[in-house]
This record gives structure tokens, C-alpha cells and sequence, in this order.
């Protein structure tokens, strides 16, 4: 937390340089080779994405949860997961005990492109830790971890950003 001005002044400037990192790393990743944007992916909204993970790693929620999860209405969840159904993304499958309910899961295509993915995000961050001697790696996530952990136990408000910074 930013006790002074001096303090605050120095969050910012790391957020930059972080901010910076994160981004050059994200293009290098982007540039690989190996790396491809699959077309299915390519004009889809975050909360799309975000959505499509979540079914990754718990398939069998249902739209309420989905709905939660992302802050949205059900409504919008209802139009994007019918886009998604219609791109061959995701199946709705009726619940084994209560068959008015729809439960959502990625179809083997969208797990085929999501796992790949992850593998590709999981290699790309191994590679940008493993230039750093293992000490290092471990400060690092262990001090991500930390602030992460902190964010989310104590309901930390985060303080406004200017406003021609949030802009740039």
C-alpha cells in the first residue's frame, strides 16, 4: 500500500515498467513461430473469451453462473452464449437431474484451441522467467502471489488513476 506521496509516485512508475514488460512480453510471445491466433477466436469480445475459459476449467456451468461470474445481465449471457453455440464453441446439454436445466460445455474443438493455448501461455511465461536465475523467478511470483492474495482477502480498494494516465 502507498503510504506518501513518494510511494505513490514510485507505484506508478513500476506499474509502468511493468505494464511495459507485460507488453513487450505479450508481443514477443505473438511474434513465435509456433504461436497461431486461431480464426475462431479472432473477433471474439473478452467477456467471450473469458467465458469460454471458464467453461474450460468448470464445463457444466450453467448461464446464472456464467452470468455471475462475468457482472453481466443474463440476457447478454443468453445472446453471447447463442453467437457461441452458433460458432460450433459450445454445446448446451440438459442437466442429468433436472432436465429444464442447460448446462454449458466447450465443444471438443474449443478444448482442442484453449488447451493448446494455455500450453502456449504456460511455455511463453517459462520462457520469459527462465532468463532469470531461479531465486529471482521465485521473488517474483511469490510477490505476485502475495499482492494478489492481499487484493483479494482484505477487499482492497485500489486507488483512481489520473485521468490522462487511465486514458493512455
Amino acid at each position: 500500500m502507498c503510504s506518501n506521496e513518494s510511494d505513490r509516485q514510485d507505484n506508478a512508475t513500476l506499474a509502468e515498467r511493468f505494464m511495459r514488460v507485460f507488453e513487450a512480453s505479450h508481443h514477443k510471445m505473438s511474434q513465435e513461430k509456433h504461436h497461431q491466433h486461431h480464426h475462431a477466436f479472432k473477433d471474439l469480445s473478452i467477456n467471450k473469451l473469458i467465458a469460454l475459459n471458464m467453461l474450460y476449467r468448470q464445463p457444466g456451468t450453467v448461464q446464472k453462473e456464467l452470468a455471475e461470474f462475468l457482472q453481466i445481465t443474463p440476457a447478454a449471457v443468453s445472446t453471447a452464449v447463442r453467437e457461441l453455440e452458433n460458432m460450433g464453441l459450445i454445446e448446451r446439454k440438459p442437466d442429468q437431474s433436472d432436465v429444464r436445466l442447460m448446462r454449458l460445455y466447450l465443444s471438443d474443438e474449443a478444448n482442442k484451441i484453449i488447451a493448446e493455448s494455455i500450453a502456449h501461455r504456460h511455455q511463453a511465461i517459462s520462457n520469459l522467467l527462465g532468463v532469470l536465475p531461479v531465486d529471482e523467478q521465485h521473488m517474483i511470483v511469490s510477490s505476485l502471489e502475495k499482492a494478489l492474495q492481499i487484493l483479494t482477502t482484505h477487499d482492497i480498494q485500489l486507488p483512481p488513476q489520473e485521468e490522462n494516465k487511465a486514458a493512455g
